[in-house]
């Protein structure tokens, strides 16, 4: 069923708050969000909601194998979902937090979860605002570029999400790294922004991010 996608634009500081307030709102009813980080445009919805989990898989076709991301606002709130953290965990995401790097960490019994905590007021500001947990995935059409503003996403998702923050165009234009860990060493799933590389080197020589 098609429905009226709200775009609501950044700019205007004075209405800044107020619609931050309103895309959690949307968030927390079950409703689909689409917001800006330093990446790409994120999509998100209410990770305890089954009916908004299953409609962000849909719209975005995007199949069942493939996880969803948890967005956090605050490396604290790493250790509301995750039981234990390895030594290499620790300086990951000190040295990577906030930034553009989703880290899936192993969880105790067996499974596992993706968490990434964004270099970016917008979304941090709606992550904070929303009072349940945020789940998110690219906002595009699987297989397609990612989008970078919030014309592409309205482009894909006119109709069939709710909402869209527009905070105009991402600062890096491109996706997020996602690594597994595993004990204290990891692995790349999606190759982006954040070379293997530099994340080796970062590890080995504790340096600190520019």
């Amino acid at each position: 069923i098609a429905m009226k996608t709200i775009v609501l634009n950044l700019k205007d500081q004075n209405l800044y708050p107020k619609h931050i307030e309103l895309a959690a709102q949307t968030l927390m009813g079950g409703g689909l969000v689409a917001f800006p980080t330093e990446t790409v445009y994120g999509l998100g919805g209410h990770r305890d909601n089954a009916k908004a989990v299953e409609r962000i898989y849909k719209v975005k076709k995007r199949v069942e194998e493939k996880q969803l991301t948890l967005m956090i606002a605050d490396p604290a709130d790493a250790e509301k979902h995750v039981d234990h953290f390895s030594h290499t965990a620790k300086r990951l995401m000190k040295l990577f937090w906030p930034g553009a790097l989703a880290i899936i960490f192993p969880l105790k019994d067996g499974s596992d979860i993706s968490i990434r905590l964004p270099d970016n007021t917008i979304a941090r500001d709606l992550i904070r605002a929303t009072k349940v947990p945020v789940v998110t995935t690219s906002a595009n059409i699987s297989g397609y570029p990612p989008s970078t503003d919030a014309q592409q996403v309205l482009m894909d998702f006119r109709g069939k999400i709710h909402m869209i923050l527009d905070g105009g165009s991402t600062r890096f234009r491109s996706p997020s790294t996602v690594i597994r860990l595993k004990d204290e060493t990891f692995e790349i799933v999606r190759q982006g922004i954040i070379s293997e590389t530099m994340i080796r080197s970062c590890l080995e020589n504790n340096l600190v991010k520019v």
